[in-house]
Parts: C-alpha cells; structure tokens; sequence
C-alpha cells in the first residue's frame, strides 16, 4: 500500500506509478481532486488512517504553514514499524531530530529522503551513517522532461492569456501553493 501526502502533480504522477506497478494507493490532501486510479482519498483528517495502512508513505507537499513540522515524532509513531516514509516534498514537513528517533527506536523501517530541514544535510548528521536510510542531493525533480513539461505551461499560458482564457498552474498565495 502507497500513502501519498499531497496530491498535486507530482502527488499525481507517484500515485500513478503505484497503481501501474499493482499497489493500493491511498491519497490524501486537503485541496485537490481525487484522481480515478487512487483506491482511497481523503483529508489532512484522514492522514492517520493512511499512515497506519500504508507500507510507503510519501510526503509530496508544499511547504505551508499548515504543513510546516507535520511529520513530527507524535505523526512518525502512527506508521507501521515496516513502513518506509520518503520525503520529496520539502524538508521543512519533517523535523530530522524526530526522524532520527523514529528511526532508532524502530518506529518506521527506513527512509528515504531528497529533502531536508536543514541543507545541505550537515555531514556529521547521524542520518548519514544509518544503513536504513536513503540520501539524494535534492534532486527528485530532475528529469530529462522537466523543461519540456515547464516550456509547454509557458507556452499554454500565453496562448491561454492572448485569448482571455484561465490559465493553468496559478498561485493562490494565501495557501502559498
């Protein structure tokens, strides 16, 4: 079972991933729409639910007030111990001093994470020598079609404003996403 924390684009494409490789996925966010191939979907009041469901819980939420320390210790304890929690999101969401608790009291499996609280990632942090722990340079969005997908909104969103038209992936900076 894949637990996704927010259901954004990125949110979108993992839960997709999962579905294609056989996997219940269990979505949850506040904001947007339940896409048709996730099982189960649900609100930040859900976020329990899935954390004690889920064998992979990822976190791909803006960083908000409202999201800010989320994943803290009291949050980390409702996992399954055989879970493995990855963080693409941001690094704010979880506080690395309760990471590393969870972690050496067997509260989760492992992690694996792109982001941190702090970056770069100081180099005597414990998280560095766990051998359940998995460390990228934040570097999760890094794809070969990532300028390809950012030069089609541009290039859609000109059209769309020449026309008069809505245009797509804009700011609502009160929910600072």
């Amino acid at each position: 079972t894949l637990g996704i924390l927010g259901m954004g684009s990125i949110g979108r494409e993992i839960a997709r991933y999962g579905k294609q490789l056989g996997m219940t996925v269990i979505g949850v966010d506040p904001y947007s729409e339940p896409p048709e191939y996730v099982d189960a979907f649900g609100s930040l009041t859900d976020l329990d639910e899935m954390l004690s469901t889920s064998d992979f819980v990822v976190i791909a939420a803006p960083h908000t007030p409202e999201t800010e320390g989320l994943f803290n210790l009291q949050l980390l304890e409702k996992m399954k111990s055989s879970a493995f929690l990855i963080n693409i999101g941001r690094g704010a969401i979880l506080p690395l001093d309760d990471l590393v608790t969870a972690l050496n009291d067997n509260l989760l499996a492992g992690a694996a994470l792109d982001v941190f609280e702090i970056e770069p990632l100081p180099q005597k942090h414990p998280l560095w020598t766990m051998p359940n722990v998995i460390i990228t340079p934040h570097i999760a969005a890094c794809t070969p079609k990532v300028s390809e997908r950012h030069l089609e909104v541009l290039l859609g969103n000109i059209r769309r404003f020449a026309n008069g038209e809505s245009l797509l992936n804009v700011v609502n900076k009160s929910l600072w996403f």
